[in-house]
């Protein structure tokens, strides 16, 4: 049973139309998004959720959206009170705790995606790695020589460096804590596949890709679009990484997730097939 399924009878008509038919699940923890104005609902709201999902511990409402440094979204919780939990996918188990990290369930499949992209014995950057879900993804689904993640918020690399150990990757993923404007320049090599999984500000960094991706390595960039901007973005990224002194030629543009009605969060896979002098 839906939780609008649930709710009908219960609620008004004019109630049930503005429930959101969608929550993300994250371990036990439950997000869901619920308007000021359905507030006076929200005990049938939790009761509707845990009648179909026995498991959930906690259930928080979003308040506010993911911005900051961090990344971080702003909750308030509805049922119980522990945040931090275990998600698990494709084998892989994650500690986090939502309130303080940036960590979405509903990026699984991308995760996976970009895994199984990855080749035998390719050495991986991932920018912006938050609890490590992409690093240690594409450690225990391909067979990389190294996975390299960067990530500023000390309490997401608390969790990631945790989750190396959990998932038993330590062999394979390199955990760097800070800013990639200062991490990045100064790692060792180059890198053959880098990620930059951060569509609200991933633009302001393409210049650190042009020192640190091999001829031929691929780039796995994500922005927000508004779905009449997908026809003309992957001339936009052609262009942005051109001013950065690369030549790319785009493989694949994929929507994976909503921001805002008619935004979405988009991938554009890029091969990097030539360097050239940077703008000044």
């Amino acid at each position: 049973m839906s939780l609008k399924e649930y709710l009908r009878g219960r609620v008004s008509e004019e109630e049930l139309k503005r429930v959101v038919r969608s929550f993300e699940i994250i371990g036990d923890v439950v997000i869901i998004n619920l308007p000021d104005e359905l507030l006076h609902i929200k005990d049938l709201i939790v009761e509707a959720i845990l009648s179909k999902h026995k498991h959930v511990k906690t259930i928080l409402r979003k308040v506010g959206e993911v911005s900051g440094e961090f990344r971080v979204a702003r909750y308030e919780v509805l049922h119980g009170g522990e945040t931090e939990t275990i998600a698990k996918e494709f084998g892989c188990r994650f500690l986090v705790d939502p309130t303080k990290v940036y960590y979405s369930s509903r990026l699984s499949s991308e995760r996976e995606r970009i895994a199984r992209m990855v080749k035998e014995g390719e050495r991986v950057l991932v920018m912006f790695a938050g609890v490590g879900p992409y690093a240690i993804v594409i450690a225990k689904l391909a067979k990389p020589k190294e996975v390299v993640g960067v990530e500023l918020n000390p309490k997401a690399v608390e969790y990631f460096r945790r989750n190396v150990k959990m998932n038993k990757v330590e062999d394979i993923v390199k955990v760097y804590e800070g800013d990639v404007r200062e991490v990045v320049p100064k790692l060792e090599g180059t890198f053959d596949r880098i990620l930059m999984p951060a569509p609200y500000s991933a633009e302001s960094f393409v210049y650190l890709v042009r020192d640190k991706i091999k001829k031929g390595g691929f780039v796995h960039y994500y922005t927000f679009a508004g779905e009449e901007e997908e026809k003309t973005l992957p001339e936009k990224v052609k262009k942005l990484f051109k001013e950065n002194g690369m030549i790319v030629d785009v493989l694949k543009v994929r929507e994976c997730g909503s921001f805002a009605p008619r935004v979405y969060r988009y991938v554009v896979d890029l091969r990097v097939s030539a360097k050239i002098g940077k703008r000044n």
